[in-house]
């Protein structure tokens, strides 16, 4: 049986328990309060490591329409705009990006059904995630995704750009797709560990269904239509 949680978890969380419950076992036979109060605060950080890694199964809360795009992340919508993606489409998109704190789930599922036509990895800075300029200089991973025409075998119903940003604290970007291979809307196609930030650029036709500040999950929340 598959423990909800990322693979990372048990490398950081092992080892905080232990030493938090070591810290109060020590308090407690030496009867010193500094190491008790500090064992109870590295137990509190383990719990966070646990729910910060938690990756548990999610589906729509209703079913969907052929061409409803779901949320790639948990968190808030801090760009709804039409601007050109620079880098792969090189025209007017739709702009939506989300930033995690570290309460979020940091899982990123599919928007989409497609396929990877381009995956692209970008090592850089580790500027706040909600910073404007934080989706041109920081550590990213990017997969460029043909999506596919429901009901139309091999034709592709326009390109989206999935961008996974670091932030501040985030020090690895996990992304799970290859070049060639098909994504599934609502499935998993990466992780970022700590703070971060999701964009992703759709075609200029999308209809979004979610604003600025809205708050929206992986894999359950619809972000429009195409």
């Amino acid at each position: 049986m598959k423990l909800p949680f990322m693979p990372e978890t048990w490398s950081m969380f092992l080892p905080t328990l232990i030493v938090g419950w070591g810290l109060l076992f020590a308090g407690a036979h030496w009867g010193n309060w500094f190491l008790i109060v500090l064992g109870a605060a590295v137990l509190v950080i383990s719990a966070l490591i646990l729910n910060f890694f938690r990756d548990f199964e999610r589906n729509p809360e209703r079913e969907l329409k052929p061409k409803e795009i779901l949320s790639p992340a948990d968190g808030k919508v801090v760009v709804l705009k039409t601007a050109v993606e620079k880098f792969y489409l090189k025209k007017p998109s739709v702009h939506i990006a989300i930033f995690m704190n570290p309460l979020n789930n940091h899982v990123q599922r599919a928007p989409y059904d497609g396929k990877v036509v381009k995956k692209v990895y970008h090592p850089g800075e580790f500027m706040a995630a909600y910073e404007d300029k934080a989706d041109l200089v920081n550590e990213q991973a990017h997969l460029v995704v043909n999506l596919k025409t429901p009901g139309k075998k091999g034709k592709a119903a326009g390109r989206i750009v999935i961008k996974q940003i670091a932030g501040l604290l985030c020090r690895r970007v996990k992304t799970t797709p290859d070049k060639g291979e098909a994504v599934v809307r609502g499935k998993r196609i990466g992780r970022i560990l700590l703070g971060s930030r999701v964009d992703v650029f759709l075609p200029k036709g999308f209809k979004p269904a979610v604003k600025m500040g809205d708050q929206v999950r992986a894999g359950v929340t619809v972000l429009g239509e195409l």
